[in-house]
């Protein structure tokens, strides 16, 4: 019965992205046109003829600022910074571990987040949702990478919070650090297990910087309002492109990561699919 009901879910499911990459098939070729006449944006200016526009904007890597976590207060020396909570949680049987927080998980509590730089020297402010795509080059961050004002003033304002070093990350936390190294994974039969179940619900915070060396360019599509680049409401596409110089390298790129995405779903979609009418035929 449970084989049975696995595979219904995973035919549900492999139904589901085989209709997405279905769709993203039919889709592409206008997609493609819509970029093929979209302004090419080399300057930053932001021409009031593209007002309401889809439009693909270049920019270096060079003109984003350095990133800062404003929920915190905190202040780095990185472009892109990628918060990680995690909360220390029981299990309900004999086990108590660390979990991340995503942001997907609760709107209501501090969770992982993304945090980019603006775009400086340009007259459009770019919506840091268009550089989600933005790879490059990250680490887990140590204490100094770390401005000691901000958490000086961030441990005074909530009380509690405190620094731990473990294997050289530095993680913002309020658990007791007496425990806070050694309660990941910690058992009932394990000596001081009530002292350790007491730190059940406590927070840890750290983060990874992210550098862009490797990258000198990116093109981000998006629609001009007034001065702003927005999220498109008719592209459905990645809207971060690196290391591109030209139209034609963009168009280039696009086709390029269009056709892998779409036969990379194809693929996971059938293979899901088949997957789940195996475990229903067989049970």
């Amino acid at each position: 019965m449970i084989k049975k009901i696995i595979g219904v879910v995973l035919i549900l499911t492999g139904g589901f992205f085989t209709f997405a990459a279905a769709k993203a098939v039919l889709t592409n070729p206008s997609t493609v046109n819509q970029l093929e006449e979209a302004p090419f944006i080399t300057d930053g200016k932001v021409d009031p003829a593209n007002e309401g526009k889809d439009v693909i904007l270049l920019v270096s890597t060079d003109l984003i600022d350095n990133a800062e976590d404003y929920e915190l207060g905190l202040r780095f020396e990185y472009p892109v910074i990628h918060r990680e909570v995690e909360e220390l949680k029981y299990d309900g049987a004999d086990q108590i571990k660390w979990e991340r927080l995503y942001s997907f998980s609760n709107e209501e509590t501090l969770t992982d987040e993304v945090f980019f730089g603006n775009i400086s020297g340009l007259e459009y402010e770019v919506d840091s949702s268009l550089m989600v795509g933005l790879s490059g080059n990250s680490k887990q961050l140590k204490k100094a990478d770390y401005k000691e004002e901000d958490l000086k003033v961030l441990f005074d304002d909530i009380q509690g919070l405190g620094a731990e070093e473990y294997n050289d990350v530095l993680y913002i936390t309020d658990t007791d650090s007496r425990y806070f190294k050694n309660c990941d994974g910690k058992k009932a039969s394990d000596l001081l297990w009530n002292d350790y179940t007491e730190q059940v619900g406590a927070i840890r915070i750290s983060y990874r910087g992210t550098v862009v060396d490797n990258i000198d360019s990116i093109a981000l599509i998006g629609k001009q309002v007034g001065n702003r680049l927005e999220k498109s409401d008719t592209i459905d596409s990645v809207s971060c492109f690196e290391n591109v110089h030209n139209k034609e390298e963009f168009m280039k790129e696009h086709k390029k990561t269009s056709a892998f995405g779409i036969g990379f779903g194809l693929i996971v979609s059938i293979a899901l699919l088949l997957s789940g009418v195996f475990l229903v035929v067989k049970s």
